[in-house]
């Protein structure tokens, strides 16, 4: 049998737990589609042997992937409509050459715009989900 060697090394010391965290993602995505609240899956994956660092980590992704169930609508998905818009506004075609035309299909566009953001249904929680 080979001796240990005097120094041991660190990642004799690292544990492996993506699988059990993956596992808690999955079910924590699924509660919270169920429509299970945050505090409760806190406390459920604290009970379970998470710490409470890893638990708020845990629900924050689930958090995060299960924004569509709940309606709420991301700054980064207003921008990409609003810039898909804009291109489309800008790329006049034939227009180009008509300036009042172009114009006036910009400022069509551009009402265009701001009339879809208003039409998004308003809660109280549509920034903080």
């Amino acid at each position: 049998m080979a001796d240990e060697p005097s120094d041991p090394s660190p990642l004799n010391d690292v544990v492996d737990d993506y699988a059990p965290r993956q596992d808690a993602l999955e079910w924590a995505t699924a509660e919270l589609a169920a429509g299970r609240t945050f505090e409760h899956l806190t406390a459920r994956l604290i009970t379970t042997g998470w710490s409470q660092s890893d638990a708020a980590e845990i629900v924050e992704e689930a958090r995060q992937q299960t924004r569509h169930y709940r309606g709420a609508v991301t700054r980064e998905q207003i921008v990409r409509a609003s810039n898909r818009r804009y291109r489309q506004a800008m790329t006049g075609g034939w227009f180009v050459g008509f300036p009042i035309v172009a114009a006036a299909m910009r400022l069509i566009h551009s009402l265009a715009s701001l009339a879809s953001l208003r039409r998004r249904p308003r809660g109280p929680n549509d920034f903080h989900t």
